[in-house]
């Protein structure tokens, strides 16, 4: 009864080594060669603004800070890539009080004359950070 015993504990444990549970989808590196970044948006400031007032609340009372230069990046949504330029915005918003709490950094993909995506964390994609920096400057406040 013991070597039964033992014969199947072992043969689970070796069943169970051959189970997979499945690894974390890897990054995806934007291939720049390939990729329709879209035209250099010179109006990106007026976007991220349009975009703020249109969907964060009390956009009467929106107050912008600093707006990085926009840079060439890219998002996976899904299994769908998408390219754009991007741009890190200060934005201070009062809260239900009516207080401003100070600047909080949001995030922007501008794609042609339009944001097409955004972020308010600091990952943009699994393993793909946001880069808010002007040239080798980081964004502050």
């Amino acid at each position: 009864m013991i070597k039964i015993s033992m014969f199947l504990g072992l043969f689970l444990v070796a069943l169970t080594g051959c189970s997979s549970v499945g690894s974390p989808r890897p990054a995806f590196h934007g291939d720049s060669v390939q990729a329709d970044f879209g035209a250099y948006p010179p109006d990106y400031k007026n976007l991220v603004q349009s975009w703020s007032r249109n969907n964060l609340s009390d956009a009467a009372s929106l107050q912008f800070g600093h707006v990085s230069k926009p840079r060439k990046e890219w998002v996976v949504n899904g299994t769908q890539k998408i390219y754009g330029w991007s741009v890190c915005a200060m934005i201070s918003a009062p809260n239900t009080y009516g207080e401003y709490t100070g600047p909080q950094t949001f995030w922007f993909l501008i794609h042609g004359d339009k944001v097409v995506g955004t972020r308010q964390s600091y990952t943009i994609s699994p393993g793909h950070y946001v880069n808010c920096s002007d040239g080798n400057v980081p964004i502050t406040s």
